[in-house]
């Protein structure tokens, strides 16, 4: 009776630090929409007019090819890791630990940028911060290392209030933007819808500005990474997945709208646009709100990247492919040294000042995860297939991807087109960080070579 009880007791309080359904969505919002979107009226308005609302609707499309992807993979394991896991269960470990320090880099170096970004818009949204910026951002980087280091009760707390707190007034921006449409038809602010430049074809400048809206949804494959903190994660994980993903195309679709109906043109002369158009809507308060906002969601964007950063460190290691003490938990059940080794990092990169460029070269490393996932899917349905997959990862019931693998291969196209439009030098870089990365393998595993 004790032992039986003993047991309960144990699952009543994984199933309290666990993420739901519902938190679990909330992350995956959380993790996506991030003030990117402030400036992107802006960008892309510059290639093609009032007709950027369709190259924001294809790079969804683009986008959701990859999410379908990962939401059927995501059927087949209930571990944290993401990319990493379905790579080690599809390919095996050397390849998965490419895949995983790979990614791990690329999301502590997007960390450091999210707590520089709030340094710096704190500064200069507030004058007493102006001039403290990156000692901010530091405390930014320490308190978050702190805050995981409590045990992800906390954090998802914290996390759920942040993403209500920011997606709040970014919907009522989009809503509101609704009734205004008319008004600014008629004002011609929706003409001519195609606007490009004489020199270029309308079919370029969708290719160039779906790039630049592209990396706008990055973030959505971060999600998975903590696979294993999601209640009846087979389940839940692929529709957290797909639908956090529609909600915020949904808000991005509006959002581009609302900018477009309010400025017009004047989307080119101004650094806030969004803000500018809420507050033709509402009144000068509206720029404030959506100020506001944004620093809400720079601090949503920290709390999304100090979690699963270190999971996937600490999911490297569970494996036996880094040192054990890596994994090793806390009372509150929390990855001590993945969580500090990731945030000193972290810190380390946030006060050198020289993580911007990091952050701008290991954007194609988010590629490098995408190709051997969307891959996996045709991989993980042979071997399921052929008996090929232990129990623990059956995918039988979950989600499967429609289409046999004409999705999967499409997704695998849209990368290597992602890739090669991207600088050389980044590809280059990208093929370094490979090989860094192999030779970390072989330094922690000699007894497996």
């Amino acid at each position: 009776m004790g032992k039986r009880s003993e047991n309960i007791k144990v699952e009543t309080i994984e199933t309290n630090t666990q993420f739901n359904l519902r938190e679990a969505t909330l992350y995956g919002i959380n993790v996506v929409l991030g003030t990117g979107i402030l400036l992107l009226p802006k960008n892309i308005y510059t290639n093609l007019g009032p007709s950027s609302i369709l190259a924001m609707i294809f790079s969804a499309l683009l986008v959701f090819l990859l999410a379908l992807c990962f939401a059927e993979v995501a059927g087949y394991v209930s571990e944290n890791g993401g990319a990493y896991t379905y790579a080690k269960v599809a390919y095996g470990e050397k390849t998965a630990f490419v895949i995983g320090i790979l990614s791990w880099f690329t999301v502590t170096a997007v960390w450091a940028a999210s707590a520089s970004g709030l340094g710096q818009i704190l500064g200069a949204t507030f004058s007493v911060f102006s001039g403290y910026e990156t000692i901010i951002s530091g405390f930014v980087v320490l308190f978050f290392m702190f805050l995981n280091l409590r045990g992800l009760k906390v954090v998802k707390g914290f996390s759920n209030i942040v993403t209500i707190s920011k997606l709040l007034p970014f919907v009522a921006v989009g809503l509101i933007g609704l009734f205004f449409i008319k008004g600014g038809i008629d004002a011609g602010n929706w003409t001519p819808f195609i606007q490009v430049s004489e020199d270029t074809t309308f079919s370029s400048a969708l290719a160039s500005t779906a790039m630049i809206v592209f990396y706008a949804f990055v973030g959505f494959e971060s999600l998975p990474i903590i696979g294993g903190e999601v209640q009846d994660s087979k389940h839940n994980m692929p529709k957290a997945i797909l639908v956090s993903l529609a909600i915020v195309t949904v808000l991005y679709v509006l959002l581009i709208s609302t900018t477009i109906t309010m400025l017009g043109e004047d989307i080119l002369t101004t650094n806030t646009p969004i803000q500018d158009a809420f507050a033709e809507m509402v009144g000068s308060w509206g720029f404030w709100l959506v100020s506001i906002a944004a620093i809400i969601s720079l601090v949503g964007l920290n709390v999304g990247d100090s979690t699963h950063s270190p999971r996937l460190l600490e999911s490297i290691a569970d494996d036996g492919l880094l040192p054990n003490a890596v994994s090793k938990k806390n009372k509150n059940g929390t990855p001590v040294a993945s969580i500090v080794i990731t945030s000193l990092i972290a810190f380390g990169l946030v006060m050198s000042g020289s993580f911007e460029s990091l952050v701008d070269i290991s954007v194609v490393f988010y590629f490098f995860q995408y190709i051997p996932t969307a891959l996996a899917v045709i991989t993980l349905r042979r071997k399921n297939k052929n008996c090929e997959l232990g129990s623990e990862y059956s995918n039988e019931g979950e989600f499967k991807v429609p289409g046999g693998m004409l999705i999967p291969l499409l997704a695998v196209g849209v990368s290597l087109w992602m890739i090669l439009s991207d600088s050389l030098m980044h590809l280059v870089t990208g093929v370094g960080g490979i090989i860094v990365a192999l030779i970390l393998y072989f330094m922690f595993n000699r007894n497996k070579v």
